[in-house]
């Protein structure tokens, strides 16, 4: 214990506090450790990148529990099947050893992954049989009163009573439900920890694309991100951590979200885990291209099994009897095949079918077949054998692997569905039988395991406009898969495999800038995410592959920025900074009458150029400090940031023209006092940004037409049109862009709508 206090003292940035693990913690990771299946205690405990060591920097980094109040928000980023939900247990174990009175998980979206989710929580944390934990499921106000007298039973012996555990699926009704319950509670003086499992589905706030159209109020929240706020407001003391394996949402279009984390940490995978660069960059051969007229469509009708299903389903027989000549008691007790062809419930119906039939016909004639003529069963096994054995040298001689089938397999498949449909929402119950082949859609993608996946057949076209975030996670074929990774395939169409191999480099890239920065604020994170030259593989889609496109083209104003006092303020100061700074380094500032461009009815413009500004410079000082807390800005405010980056990768010596608007002496505009569009905000102007005065000259007018050309201005905002005695807000900074077309950038965000 004194080794681990001594490595968390030494961590940079240092952690808030520095958490103590203690018996619960101690008992939990020694309960891991006796699984059959589990990692060493050694792999546990010892290094700095140990589940413990990460645990307690993830929590070190929370709000502390001897605080009186407070919030904290941070982003705890893994790989797909990596270790995500060990994480957060040894977090959880974590919080109990060091004065944390509840604990709330809200576990996904689906019943299935929910299930999943306290199945695992349930065991793992020994809720049925441990002095440790009283556990509460989707609770209603009805439950209130029983969780009132275990919190104040808690707070009376904080170290012998037992702690509360809420797991709530992450729907709107029970999000409602538990924002009514904890109302009710005496959380006063009660350290919450808030863990939210795949926090980048449905948490985030998705009405930017209707804000931005139009279609509604630019206050709008949708409904499980406004419920999720809710459920923040009713507890006075909490940290809120974000677990995702797909963070590219909370990180790059969340600057304005009352959810945006402040730090961000690692979840890192054990030895034996693979992913992305396993299957897509280190051994292709495990990836099989699945013909397009195999596929069905509206163009394309597909009748009967497709061939390769069928190669697929051979592949997996094979895996599966290898399994059962090797397979050590208690260890590694599953395989398991996963057909995940499309949404549509009707078409796991059509591969259910066909996945049937194509089983029953075969195992009718290998075992009907074998004792008569093995050479020629064993060829029609023949070419998946040959490509098995050339990435597993390992394998056993057909003929073992097709009397095995025979003896030890045929009889232990089960092939069942896994979707929404009434009779095929049931538990898989992987103890029970050892070899399972799932059918389903979107049940099998996002944080569900399928144990000991070695065959995965995923028709799933790529789609117009998949989301990156999306596609990663349907690849429930990661995990820790080492020591069998040669007997695994994955059968995908040829543009899916390019998607996933263009989405390792992505996310590459991600972590890796997340490893220099970890701990450290995201807005720094942010600043050299964007400056740093490794964005080039991540170019143009930086948040998606194929997303909403906003052009970085012509002018570009923000409609409401700022929507709190403290950016306000914040902007307020970094407008008087960079005007001191850039007039003495890149000044002076001239009057923009002395340019012959600006020539008009007045002999002295009211406005003054900086001319030549160093790009980086505009972005390293102000566009990447200024705080956009309007959703529909942030938007574009990250699309404005990534296309300048790739300006300036591209174009490193790029100068900008700063105009000083009104030689930066506040402006009167009436205020909008939330009457709606273009700003829907009483911190910004209620007209349009740019005037319309009469003349040859106006606002809009000012910029270079060959060059970049930031416009800074300030205002004083009051309520009556064209009395500026009326103001009340002063001096709020405001900014607008224009970019010249022969330097236009297209790029990509996410749509979440």
């Amino acid at each position: 214990m004194t080794a681990s206090i001594t490595v968390l003292s030494k961590i940079k940035p240092p952690l808030r506090w520095e958490p103590v693990s203690g018996d619960f913690t101690q008992d939990f990771l020694e309960s891991k450790s006796k699984d059959p299946n589990g990692p060493r205690i050694e792999d546990l405990t010892c290094g700095e990148d140990s589940v413990l060591h990460e645990a307690q920097r993830i929590l070190g980094r929370c709000l502390p529990p001897t605080e009186a109040a407070g919030r904290e928000t941070g982003l705890v980023i893994g790989y797909v099947q990596s270790g995500k939900t060990m994480s957060f247990e040894t977090v959880i174990s974590l919080a109990r050893d060091n004065g944390f009175g509840v604990v709330i998980v809200f576990a996904g979206t689906k019943k299935n992954l929910r299930e999943q989710s306290e199945d695992r929580l349930t065991k793992d944390l020994g809720i049925d049989e441990g002095d440790n934990w009283y556990h509460f499921s989707n609770p209603a106000l009805n439950v209130a009163s029983q969780i009132d007298d275990k919190i104040e039973a808690w707070k009376k012996n904080k170290k012998r009573k037992k702690a509360i555990l809420i797991t709530v699926l992450k729907h709107v009704d029970h999000l409602e439900n538990l924002a009514k319950v904890l109302d009710k509670l005496p959380l006063d003086g009660v350290p919450v920890l808030v863990i939210d499992d795949e926090s980048d589905q449905a948490s985030l706030n998705t009405n930017a694309a209707k804000i931005r159209d139009k279609k509604v109020s630019a206050k709008e929240k949708s409904t499980t991100y406004d419920r999720i706020c809710v459920v923040r407001d009713k507890i006075p003391h909490h940290s809120f951590l974000q677990y995702t394996a797909t963070p590219q949402a909370n990180l790059l279009v969340a600057q304005a979200d009352l959810l945006n984390p402040s730090f961000a940490e690692l979840v890192t995978p054990g030895a034996a885990y693979t992913g992305g660069k396993a299957f897509f960059k280190h051994n292709p051969g495990l990836v099989i291209d699945i013909p397009a007229k195999e596929v069905p469509s509206k163009t394309n009708v597909v009748s009967a099994a497709p061939k390769s299903l069928i190669s697929a389903l051979r592949y997996f027989l094979l895996a599966a009897a290898q399994h059962a000549l090797t397979k050590v008691k208690g260890k590694d007790r599953n395989r398991s095949m996963m057909v995940h062809p499309a949404m549509q419930t009707s078409s796991h119906k059509d591969y259910k079918r066909w996945m049937d039939k194509s089983y029953k016909t075969l195992k009718s004639y290998v075992e009907r077949q074998f004792p008569k003529d093995p050479a020629e069963v064993a060829s029609r096994f023949q070419a998946e054998y040959d490509s098995l054995k050339s990435t597993y040298p390992d394998l056993k001689p057909l003929a073992e692997l097709i009397e095995a089938m025979v003896s030890d397999v045929f009889g232990e498949v089960n092939c069942v569905e896994v979707n929404g449909t009434p009779d095929a929402e049931k538990k898989v119950k992987w103890k029970s039988i050892p070899y399972w082949i799932l059918v389903g859609g979107a049940k099998l993608d996002r944080g569900y395991t399928v144990e000991g996946l070695a065959i995965t057949y995923m028709p799933r076209p790529l789609g117009n406009s998949p989301a990156a975030d999306t596609l990663q996670q349907r690849a429930r074929f990661f995990g820790y898969k080492k020591d069998y990774l040669g007997l695994c395939r994955i059968f995908v169409q040829g543009d899916v495999r390019e998607a996933f191999s263009d989405y390792v480099d992505h996310e590459d890239f991600i972590r890796t800038a997340l490893e220099r920065h970890r701990g450290k604020s995201l807005k720094e994170w942010r600043r050299d995410f964007i400056l740093d030259a490794l964005l080039k593989p991540t170019r143009p889609n930086v948040v998606g592959l194929g997303t909403r496109r906003i052009a970085v083209d012509g002018w570009m104003v923000p409609r409401a920025l700022q929507r709190d006092s403290d950016s306000a303020e914040s902007n307020r100061k970094l407008l008087a900074g960079i005007e001191k700074s850039w007039k003495a380094k890149y000044g002076p500032a001239r009057n923009a009458s002395e340019f012959s461009r600006f020539k008009g009815t007045k002999s002295v413009s009211p406005n003054f150029v900086i001319e030549g500004v160093p790009l980086k410079a505009v972005l390293e000082d102000f566009l990447l400090q200024i705080e956009v807390r309007d959703a529909t800005d942030a938007e574009e405010h990250s699309a404005i940031l990534i296309g300048l980056a790739d300006l300036l990768r591209e174009k490193p010596d790029l100068k900008v023209d700063v105009f000083l608007m009104n030689n930066l002496e506040a402006q009167y505009r009436t205020r909008d006092a939330g009457r709606g569009f273009p700003a829907g905000h009483p911190n910004a102007p209620m007209n349009q940004y740019f005037s319309q005065t009469a003349g040859a000259i106006n606002d809009r007018s000012f910029f270079s037409p060959d060059r970049l050309s930031l416009q800074l201005r300030r205002f004083n905002l009051g309520t009556r049109t064209r009395d500026s005695s009326s103001a009340d807000i002063l001096n709020v900074t405001w900014f607008a862009l224009n970019v010249p077309k022969d330097l236009r950038r297209d790029t990509h965000v996410e749509d979440r709508d």
